[in-house]
């Protein structure tokens, strides 16, 4: 069984031998590579499509799919968080009982080493900027995880193979990942106020360290952010880096327009580039993307 048209709406994590072989899941493979967000031109592309791939920039309104009489399956060629913070309508999808599939996990390895590496030269000075007069490691800092997911808690794992001493707080407490990490669970507000370094790894655009929170976390911190969204309060964030003894780390991924006006402050640490975003996550992202529509026609 194939589809008879696989419409690639616009670039995605596809790399091209993986998108060569999707032609043999499709009579006919469409693919566009100028990303827009103009819902009559994402109609024109994708009106006559039984699947479309879709990247985590894709905005498709509920009036788009309706006027979509073919569609079967969407995929989102990117991680899911829910339906309310995906931008392709997840309700009328399901309403019209089309099916969808995502990816998951595809950017975690170069997000890891991020977090890790930008948090060990600023211990040690490295790059130039160092966190204390001394030089540190990590054993023994406490370290604060905001979102124990699947990141979250490989976050957790690898701060403490380093001997940090390992707090967090999620939605869910995850009482089974406790002895098995070694971390130790508190309320939100006891997590900030115990903490020397946070690492934020929640769902896109929920922000946790907005208002007087910042003030709870104190003075002489670190935050490390790999959030994809909004997941700060700009004013609030802004008036915490004010002390030049508090560090923000953040990649490309992390930058909302606002944050643009502050990243030349000295204690800002700023990758142009989006830390997931190498070679072997496309790689990886190709073979989910593949294997998903595999399942989908298998049915």
């Amino acid at each position: 069984m194939k589809f008879k048209k696989i419409v690639i709406v616009e670039p995605v994590l596809l790399n091209e031998p993986s998108k060569k072989e999707l032609k043999n899941y499709c009579q006919e493979l469409v693919s566009f590579d100028v990303p827009t967000l103009d819902q009559k031109k994402i109609l024109e592309r994708i009106q006559d499509a039984d699947c479309i791939l879709v990247s985590s920039r894709t905005v498709i309104s509920k009036e788009v799919i309706y006027s979509c009489r073919n569609l079967k399956h969407v995929m989102l060629c990117c991680s899911y968080y829910g339906k309310e913070f995906c931008k392709v309508d997840i309700d009328a999808l399901e309403d019209k009982n089309i099916t969808y599939s995502y990816l998951s996990g595809h950017g975690d390895h170069g997000v890891l080493e991020f977090t890790i590496s930008s948090v060990i030269q600023l211990l040690h000075g490295f790059s130039g900027k160092r966190w204390k007069n001394e030089i540190l490691d990590l054993s023994n800092l406490k370290v604060g995880i905001l979102g124990l997911g699947n990141l979250g808690s490989k976050v957790a794992s690898l701060f403490s193979f380093f001997d940090a001493d390992i707090y967090y707080y999620s939605r869910t407490r995850k009482k089974n990942l406790e002895e098995q990490l070694n971390i130790t669970y508190l309320e939100l507000e006891e997590l900030l106020s115990t903490v020397d370094i946070l690492s934020i790894n929640v769902n896109r655009d929920v922000c946790l360290i907005g208002g007087s929170r910042l003030k709870q976390f104190g003075n002489g911190k670190i935050i490390v952010n790999t959030s994809i969204g909004k997941c700060y309060e700009f004013a609030s964030l802004k008036e915490w880096l004010q002390n030049k003894d508090n560090y923000y780390i953040c990649d490309k991924a992390t930058i909302d327009s606002d944050l643009e006006e502050i990243l030349d402050y000295e204690n800002i640490i700023y990758s142009k580039d989006i830390s997931g975003d190498t070679k072997q996550c496309y790689d990886r992202a190709s073979e989910q993307i593949l294997k998903r529509i595999q399942e989908v026609l298998s049915k």
